[in-house]
């Protein structure tokens, strides 16, 4: 055989093998699309998000997750990046195959177009929209449909107006619902009791009366999703101005301590200090005051964290963490990606195995030392 017609046949091979997997990990155009979309509409950490968002492979990007064998985009996970705006919500319709969406200690706005337009989401499982919205009014029936794959559902301390909507009741799917530090007014809907899977129900600190349905056949550990476990998991309804402790099911091997912790879902945490939230995950060790941890294997202290992903160590103040395997101190940094070294204030890092130190410095890429 000719040699260059060998030389050209194995190149072929090389590439048929290849090029599978590269389709795998690359992104596709229609998500690729709609993320740009949704960080060009809005402002503040945006700049800085449109910014890491560099390139077309936006399966690598911070705070997005893709399914691994066609390279749609199943998770977008923004919480605490300082986003301003009205969520773009026909932008994260684009995503078609979104399961996971977390924007939670954001300042968007929007509700209630964001909600119409994400019911197209056929996938999503998980929406967290913690600490968002300012005031605005819960969207009543009527104008919300759909949402019936719907597993989790955070709504809580937006200070929404209104009632518990009669929309909520299709999901029948849901596991946890937390609309707690509303200004929900209203009576207990009957249907809650319908929620058969239901495992975590927060209505505490609105102004809503009545009792929880008797006929409840949820608010149970058992039929939970493997993985998802609960502790603390305490159902109120607040009368005069207090909480009320209606029901507490069983605890997770948690260790909590101090004052206004809790761990909204997970297992093997230990938590100390004051007013610290796990949302959800396991094995963090979290201490100090006024932190927010999503996923596994953290280690906090300090004071004001937002910490997501998974094996980070964050000490000081009002960091912002998410990806895995940081290292931050000092205060006021702001860091994505994976296996960075942080410490100093006031730096934005993104990308991984940068080593950074000193004050205000924007970071972007791999390998990189600044001082």
């Amino acid at each position: 055989m000719n040699p260059m017609v060998k030389c050209c046949l194995l190149l072929l091979l090389f590439l048929a093998v290849l090029l599978p997997e590269a389709r795998a990990t690359s992104c596709h155009p229609d998500d690729l699309h709609a993320l740009r979309g949704f960080a060009g509409n809005l402002s503040r950490g945006a700049v800085l998000l449109r910014a890491a968002w560099s390139g077309d492979m936006c399966c690598g990007w911070d705070g997005v997750g893709c399914d691994g064998t066609d390279g749609r985009v199943t998770a977008l996970r923004l919480p605490g990046r300082g986003l301003v705006g009205p969520i773009p919500g026909a932008s994260l319709a684009g995503l078609m195959r979104l399961e996971e969406l977390d924007l939670g200690y954001n300042s968007l706005h929007n509700i209630s177009g964001a909600l119409t337009m994400l019911r197209g989401c056929q996938n999503l499982s998980t929406l967290i929209l913690t600490k968002n919205f300012g005031g605005e009014e819960l969207p009543g029936d009527g104008i919300i449909a759909g949402f019936k794959s719907l597993v989790v559902l955070d709504l809580g301390d937006c200070a929404l107006k209104g009632r518990v909507p009669e929309w909520l009741s299709q999901c029948k799917n849901m596991e946890v619902l937390d609309l707690s530090r509303n200004q929900l007014v209203g009576t207990i809907p009957s249907w809650i009791g319908r929620l058969d899977h239901l495992c975590y129900l927060d209505l505490s600190n609105n102004t809503l009366v009545g009792e929880v349905p008797k006929s409840s056949k949820g608010l149970n550990t058992s039929g939970c999703s493997p993985g998802i476990s609960f502790t603390n998991m305490s159902l109120y309804l607040k009368r005069s101005g207090t909480s009320i402790l209606r029901r507490q099911l069983k605890h997770a091997p948690n260790v909590i301590a101090g004052t206004n912790n809790i761990v909204r879902s997970g297992s093997n945490n230990v938590v100390a200090g004051n007013d610290n939230t796990i949302i959800f995950g396991n094995n963090n060790a979290v201490s100090g005051s006024y932190q927010v941890v999503y996923g596994n294997n953290h280690v906090v202290t300090g004071d004001n964290h937002v910490v997501s992903g998974s094996n980070h160590a964050a000490s000081g103040s009002h960091h912002v963490v998410i990806g895995k395997h940081n290292i931050v101190s000092g205060t006021h940094n702001d860091v994505g990606g994976s296996k960075n070294i942080v410490s100093g204030s006031n730096n934005v890092v993104s990308g991984s195995h940068n080593t950074v130190s000193g004050k205000n410095h924007f970071v972007t890429g791999h390998n990189k030392v600044v001082t």
